[in-house]
């Protein structure tokens, strides 16, 4: 693949890549950066009512009682944006960028309101603070749909203040205009692209390349969410699985077969255990499964596992199944169940393979 073919292929990537907001979302919970966030945009909308309010006092679009009435209606909304984010729960996506956009179709408006251009001008870098926003928490596409808002309306300006009894006035407009652009535009892009490269860096570090579930360091991650979560836990169930005698399979047909041995696990797990568990192959022929279930549901869980491995082929290849359920507080409480469900899997292997052992929390 050419340079330009590879650079091409990493912008479709990036344009069509499916926008994960919950990621960052949960990084930032995880850490303990969303209630400082949380207020931060809050605080935004409180500055953007002062200035709106202030707007008030200035030279307005004739007719001038209509342009009140739309910054006054601005002015409420920008007031009721701090009690959405401090004490509401976080949106969800269609309702986070819907929130942006309406913000900068309010911001486009409040341009439209102002009666000298200098003064639209001077309103449209509040379009840089929702750019933001969007850059981190939606994709390219609504990134886009911003820039669109942005650029029409500062053009719009431009026209307006190049056509003014200003000084100068055509070389004012587009000086303005270009500084504008470079504040509010300019960097979105490259910053957005930027992101996306390192999100996409960090979550494939998480990822097992052979197999495509995760990988240990997926694993303590997703742990770490889970104990940071703020709901609370019903008992937490965690399954080691690991095959029987793998090493012989490696020695009588190879590496890529058993490369194809642990891939093909990996997708009778995954189909047995559906979307709501957790999977990860925590190295060589090691998997972890965690689910919230009942005891009795999490052995019945393991002997499906344990059934599905038996049951493929060729070649033919076993697993031994340790499990264990308690409660997860934390990450210590995790790996004091993991260890239990591995010495439960081990002794499972003693006792002959291809079979379950529980043990107690």
């Amino acid at each position: 693949m050419t340079r330009s073919s590879h650079r091409q292929s990493t912008l479709a990537r990036w344009w069509n890549d499916p926008v994960d907001h919950y990621w960052l979302l949960n990084f930032l919970r995880h850490r303990g950066h969303l209630a400082p966030l949380r207020a931060l945009i809050g605080s935004g909308g409180v500055a953007m009512g002062i200035a709106l309010v202030l707007l008030q006092f200035t030279q307005l679009t004739e007719p001038v009682s209509l342009s009140r009435a739309v910054l006054g209606t601005l002015t409420i909304a920008a007031f009721a944006w701090p009690l959405y984010w401090w004490f509401f729960r976080w949106p969800s996506p269609r309702t986070s960028i819907t929130l942006f956009i309406l913000t900068d179709l309010g911001i486009a408006v409040a341009c439209a309101a102002q009666g000298a251009p200098m003064a639209a001008m001077a309103t449209t870098p509040l379009f840089a603070v929702t750019g933001i926003y969007l850059v981190y928490f939606h994709g390219p596409r609504a990134t886009a749909v911003h820039l669109l808002i942005a650029i029409a309306t500062v053009l719009g300006v431009a026209v307006w203040l190049s056509l003014s009894d200003e000084p100068g006035a055509v070389f004012l407009a587009i000086g303005k205009a270009l500084v504008s652009l470079l504040v509010t535009v300019g960097i979105l892009p490259s910053a957005q692209f930027g992101f996306w490269l390192i999100r996409n860096s960090s979550v494939e570090s998480l990822v097992d390349e052979l197999t495509s579930l995760a990988n240990r360091r997926g694993l303590q991650d997703h742990v770490s969410r889970l104990s940071a979560s703020a709901d609370p836990l019903p008992a937490m169930c965690v399954l080691v699985i690991d095959l029987d005698k793998f090493k012989t399979i490696n020695d009588r047909h190879g590496h890529v077969v058993g490369d194809q041995v642990l891939v093909r696990t990996a997708h009778q797990l995954r189909d047995v255990v559906g979307r709501r568990a957790f999977l990860a192959r925590t190295g060589g022929e090691e998997f972890v499964v965690i689910d919230r279930l009942p005891s009795a549901e999490a052995v019945a869980l393991g002997e499906r596992l344990r059934a599905a491995v038996a049951a493929a082929g060729p070649p033919a290849v076993t697993a031994s199944v340790g499990v264990v359920c308690g409660h997860l507080d934390n990450a210590a409480d995790f790996d004091r169940l993991l260890h239990l469900a591995d010495t439960a899997m081990y002794a499972a292997k003693r006792d002959g393979g291809n079979r379950l052992a529980v043990a107690q929390p």
